[in-house]
């Protein structure tokens, strides 16, 4: 396959071009999923707007009417449970245990070299300087719709570590998928909740009765996670509203086709 070359001035025109989420185009089956959850055809900031307010007027309440309306769930809880966390090890093979506490040294040996330095500066015309302090408060939003990603708790939570915030809340619909509590055990965070979502987006926003309320929220998500994040932020910042991974992987017929191809802990965000 023959792959086009783009000047400058091309790709500014074509596939460097980014639309305003409220531009996409929505699939039809989004809306007839929304349609369905909903009981009419809404948009999806209108949704989302719906399931923000709900949550930031009715707390647990309303972020477990959600889990079951969009998931399907009911969990009896929303933070899962300390022995958890304990026993993942033990539904995990051990290479893949090994794997995840290589990431996170790694990640953490990158994070503790980075430049964030407070310095003052004294003359005789007086004082400059920057204070470099930690966050109190950090979210973390862990996707797992169609696989659990644990690389995007740790690369997440362990430079929050690392800056030193105090309390780090990890939320993941898949919260009680092994591979995630083995991440979260694996660093240390103990604060894991079985939500996703908008809802899980707007109860760190605002805080539950269950959630605290966060200072910040990381962590990339689908489209109704963006638009949440978009929603919320002024009440509490946000890294950045993230688009879609554009993966092009490149190999000749000596690769092996299933490294390759990617997967949970391939090619994306990790």
């Amino acid at each position: 396959m023959k792959l086009p070359i783009y000047r400058v001035a091309e790709a500014q025109q074509s596939i460097l071009q980014r639309q305003p989420p409220d531009e996409f185009s929505v699939p039809e089956a989004v809306l007839e999923g929304i349609e369905a959850r909903f009981g009419e055809r809404l948009t999806p900031e209108a949704a989302v707007q719906r399931v923000v307010h709900d949550v930031r007027q009715r707390g647990d309440a309303a972020v477990l009417e959600w889990i079951a309306k969009i998931d399907g769930a009911t969990p009896e809880r929303l933070l899962v449970e300390p022995d958890r966390l304990v026993q993942a090890k033990q539904h995990l093979p051990g290479e893949v245990i090994e794997a995840l506490a290589y990431a996170a040294r790694r990640i953490r040996h990158f994070h503790e070299r980075q430049p964030a330095m407070s310095w003052i500066d004294s003359t005789d015309d007086g004082m400059l300087g920057q204070l470099v302090r930690p966050i109190e408060r950090v979210g973390v939003y862990v996707p797992g719709g169609t696989a659990p990603l644990p690389s995007t708790l740790l690369m997440s939570a362990v430079p929050a570590q690392v800056a030193g915030v105090r309390e780090i809340v990890v939320c993941c619909p898949a919260a009680d998928d092994p591979v995630i509590l083995q991440a979260a055990a694996t660093i240390g965070v103990t604060q894991l909740y079985r939500v996703g979502g908008a809802q899980a987006i707007a109860a760190m926003a605002y805080g539950t009765q269950t959630i605290p309320r966060m200072d910040k929220i990381v962590g990339p998500g689908g489209l109704f996670v963006t638009i949440a994040k978009r929603m919320v932020y002024g009440a509490v910042g946000i890294d950045g509203l993230l688009g879609p991974t554009e993966t092009l992987v490149i190999a000749d017929d000596s690769a092996d086709p299933r490294t390759g191809r990617g997967g949970p802990a391939g090619p994306g965000r990790a």
